[in-house]
């Protein structure tokens, strides 16, 4: 962890990397990002980071009709 990063700070994933939650691949065709259904958007299950989501919160799913 760098210096300037906070202790308890939630890792973000690398832009286009799937989370574990995911429906599809990130920035695929008619997707959005949504709260993610494990831990309701809170990013955290248990006080540890929540598995589904890897602490952000936040998971790619599809939307419309695809």
């Amino acid at each position: 962890m760098s210096d300037d990063q906070a202790p308890n700070a939630v890792p973000v994933p690398a832009s286009g990397t799937p989370r574990p939650g995911d429906e599809t691949k990130p920035q695929a065709g008619q997707t959005a990002e949504n709260n993610c259904p494990a831990c309701g958007g809170s990013g955290k299950l248990e006080g540890k980071a929540c598995p589904s989501c890897e602490g952000t919160g936040m998971v790619t799913v599809t939307v419309g009709d695809a």
